[in-house]
C-alpha cells in the first residue's frame, strides 16, 4: 500500500523520497527512514539537538517502519523487513524472507533476530530500555541460533494479529497520540476492498499545551493516507500540513514534519501561521554499500 496524500498513483517526473521518523523517548534522536527507489531504504540517525545527520545503512527491500520502535534512549532499534532476492539460501540457512530484528542505528546489523516466514503482524515495541514487546505468535518466537537477545528482556504480545496494525496504533497511543475520533471501515469486496466510513483523528499537544498537531487516518480499496495540520488547541487544526509523510514534536518541542524527502522545522504562531525552515534534503542520496562500524556489530 501507499500513502496516496504523499505519493499520487499516476504521478509523472520524478518521485521524491518518502521519509518516515522515529523519535526517541529520552534523548535527543530521532531515525529517519529514507525510501526510494521503491526497494531500497536507508537509515539516517538524527540529533535534533544541533541538526546534524548521520547517514547509516541501506537496505534492498522493505523494511516496515510503522512495526518499528527505538529504545528510550535512542541506541537500540527493532525493526521488521522483508527481503525476497535470495529466499532459497535464506530458507536453508533459516532466516527467512522476512524476519524482525534489533541492531543499533543507524546500521540494520541484527544483533537480535527471530526469522518470522511471512508478513503479517512482526516488529515489536521497547517497552524501556532492555525489555522488548515481541509482535509474533509464540510459532515464530524463537530467535537464529546466530543473533539471541543478549542483552534484552523479550515478551510475547498477546492477541497478535494483523499488519501495521494494531501495533501502530499502540505505539500512537504511548507517544501521546490522543485518540479523538475511532476508525471505522468496511470491505465491500472485489474490486472496491476497504471503504473509511469515519476515519481515525488524533491529537497530540505541545510540551506547553498552546498547540496540537492533528492525524487523521483513512483507506480507500488498499490505498491508506495519513493528513496532518496543525493548530492552536483551542480551536480546530486550521493549517494543513500539504503532502507531509509525517510530523510530529520533536523532544525540544519543536514542530518537525517530512515532506518531498525533506525534514523542516516550523516556528508555530498564533492563528497557525507556520514559517518553515528546511534541515535537510535526502533526495539526491543513492544507494550504496556501508560497512558497519565495530560497535554496531556487538552488544
Amino acid at each position: 500500500m501507499q500513502n496516496v496524500k504523499v505519493t499520487r498513483k499516476g504521478t509523472k517526473g520524478p518521485v521524491p523520497a518518502r521519509i518516515f521518523m522515529l523519535f526517541a523517548r529520552k534523548a535527543p534522536i530521532a531515525i529517519i527512514f529514507r525510501r526510494g527507489p521503491s526497494k531500497w531504504v536507508q537509515l539516517i540517525k538524527w540529533n535534533t539537538e544541533d541538526d546534524t545527520f548521520e547517514p547509516g545503512q541501506w537496505f534492498h527491500g522493505r523494511i516496515y517502519e510503522r512495526r518499528a520502535d527505538l529504545n528510550p534512549d535512542g541506541s537500540l532499534l527493532i525493526y521488521f523487513a522483508q527481503k525476497l532476492e535470495g529466499r532459497t539460501m535464506r530458507k536453508e540457512n533459516n532466516y527467512t524472507y522476512a524476519w524482525t530484528a534489533v541492531s543499533k542505528p543507524p546500521y540494520l546489523t541484527a544483533l537480535a533476530l527471530w526469522p518470522k516466514g511471512d508478513c503479517w503482524h512482526g516488529g515489536g515495541l521497547f517497552e524501556d530500555a532492555k525489555t522488548v514487546l515481541l509482535n509474533h505468535r509464540p510459532e515464530v518466537a524463537k530467535a537464529h541460533p546466530d543473533h539471541m537477545p543478549k542483552k534484552l528482556r523479550v515478551r510475547l504480545k498477546e492477541h497478535v494479529f494483523g499488519e501495521d496494525d494494531p501495533l501502530f496504533s499502540e505505539r500512537l497511543d504511548r507517544d501521546g497520540w490522543k485518540l479523538k475520533q475511532e476508525w471505522k471501515m468496511e470491505n465491500r469486496g472485489y474490486p472496491q476492498l476497504f471503504h473509511t466510513l469515519q476515519p481515525e483523528i488524533r491529537h497530540k499537544l505541545s510540551r506547553d499545551k498552546k498547540f496540537l498537531i492533528q492525524l487523521t487516518r483513512s483507506i480507500k480499496r488498499l490505498d491508506y493516507s495519513e493528513e496532518f495540520s496543525v493548530g492552536v488547541a483551542t480551536s480546530a487544526p486550521t493549517k494543513n500540513i500539504e503532502r507531509a509523510s509525517w510530523a510530529d514534536w520533536d523532544q525540544q518541542g519543536r514542530f518537525v514534519f517530512a515532506r518531498d524527502g525533506k525534514v523542516f522545522s516550523a516556528f508555530i504562531v498564533d492563528g497557525a501561521e507556520i514559517p518553515e525552515r528546511e534541515l535537510a534534503d535526502f533526495n539526491s542520496s543513492k544507494p550504496t554499500a556501508v560497512s558497519p562500524p565495530p560497535w554496531a556489530m556487538k552488544w
